[in-house]
């Protein structure tokens, strides 16, 4: 185990109808002039958005609307709402919905007080000094980011999906009420239960000691999750399903499962660069896609601990490590095959993908490598990658 920090200041109000609490738990943080983030029109239809506008009303607090936030977030929309921050003197973000709408939130939080272009921040060119505090109301289990320190958006105009991490832009509160997630498609679910599964995979499967307690967390929530989702793909209104894939969400993402560890999540960094360059890819669903892959070439190196994942979550006997590794790949397609999420480029809608272009983006123009400890991934493994993934 390594030294580390740990922080995970976020509040957790879980359970049934604790939206209708919205009014005093924005009191309670002291958001008395509120931006409210939403994505298109699910939240308008459900009714949640007039319901949280009356909590609010009767709390006596002010609120702006910024609508229209896409899978995938896109920089522009980030701008406009940092203007209207500013022409509003708001104090507070509320997210409603899940990882794009929340993501949305944090990049906006930070650009309040930054003179400069905002995914500045997602190029590393400037980190945050300062944040609006965000608050969450979740309405999709999947990216975790209502929990973590993580805030992903695209640039359409340079191809370039990109990230930073900054503990000032962890939500102060999470409001989670499973029922809400009743609503999400079979499909929407799968890619979800998908992103939950990456978030943990990846981080277990950076360097550890042989009795690393992250590594226990890490199994634990996997077979779990695994577990409901069998259950929320088919019975989509089973509450104690739900609420496990909605905790999921939240604990494979804020850190805990790569607690004492390196961090490090290499298919994500494969997949930014996928939907960087075919925006109409959603996440879970290009992490679907690439995750097998990638698995097959690590396996080599990694293949003990593909082997004790094997074990621990998927029930695998054998003692052969590297064939219950490659047994553990196989089942984990297989799961995702009974989730009904992609596994082919086809399946994405691509046709003729265009795989220098790919790497020449994820590598940025060979200049860029993803830490392995014997296999870095470089320009010439992440092409190797991208042309292992199935055509269709």
């Amino acid at each position: 185990m390594i030294d580390f920090n740990f922080v995970s200041p976020t509040k957790i109000f879980f359970g049934r109808e604790k939206e209708k609490q919205i009014g005093d738990i924005c009191e309670e943080f002291s958001f008395k002039n509120v931006l409210v983030v939403i994505g298109k029109s699910s939240v308008k239809k459900s009714g949640l958005l007039d319901l949280v506008f009356s909590k609010l009303k009767e709390k006596k607090i002010q609120y702006t609307l910024l609508e229209g936030v896409r899978p995938n977030p896109e920089i522009s929309l980030c701008k406009k709402g940092i203007e209207i921050a500013r022409e509003n003197n708001i104090d507070s973000i509320l997210a409603i919905g899940g990882g794009s709408v929340i993501d949305t939130a944090k990049n906006i939080a930070a650009g309040v007080y930054y003179d400069g272009d905002s995914f500045d921040f997602n190029t590393h060119k400037f980190s945050p000094t300062r944040a609006l505090p965000i608050g969450v109301i979740l309405t999709i289990a999947a990216a975790g980011s209502e929990l973590s320190n993580s805030c992903v958006i695209q640039n359409d105009s340079i191809n370039c999906k990109s990230g930073f991490n900054s503990d000032l832009v962890r939500p102060v509160f999470a409001v989670e009420n499973p029922e809400l997630t009743y609503s999400v498609d079979k499909y929407q679910t799968g890619v979800g239960i998908v992103d939950i599964m990456m978030h943990t995979l990846e981080r277990y499967l950076q360097d550890s000691s042989d009795n690393e307690l992250a590594d226990g967390f890490a199994e634990g929530l996997l077979k779990v999750v695994v577990k409901a989702g069998y259950v929320a793909i088919n019975k989509p209104n089973d509450y104690e399903a739900r609420a496990t894939l909605m905790l999921g969400s939240s604990y494979s993402h804020n850190g805990l499962t790569s607690i004492g560890k390196r961090f490090g999540m290499p298919v994500h960094q494969l997949e930014h660069a996928l939907s960087g360059v075919y925006p109409n890819v959603s996440h879970g669903a290009g992490l679907a896609v690439l995750y097998p892959a990638w698995a097959k070439y690590y396996l080599v190196y990694d293949f003990k601990k593909f082997a004790t994942l094997g074990r621990r979550v998927f029930d695998i006997v054998g003692e052969d490590d590297l064939e219950v590794g490659r047994k553990f790949i196989e089942e984990l397609e297989n799961y995702f095959r009974y989730l009904g999420v992609p596994l082919t480029y086809k399946d994405l809608g691509l046709s003729n993908v265009d795989i220098e272009l790919l790497t020449n983006v994820f590598s940025q123009g060979k200049t860029r490598e993803v830490y392995h400890r014997e296999k870095p991934m470089n320009y010439e493994v992440a092409k190797e990658i991208f042309k292992m993934v199935k055509e269709g």
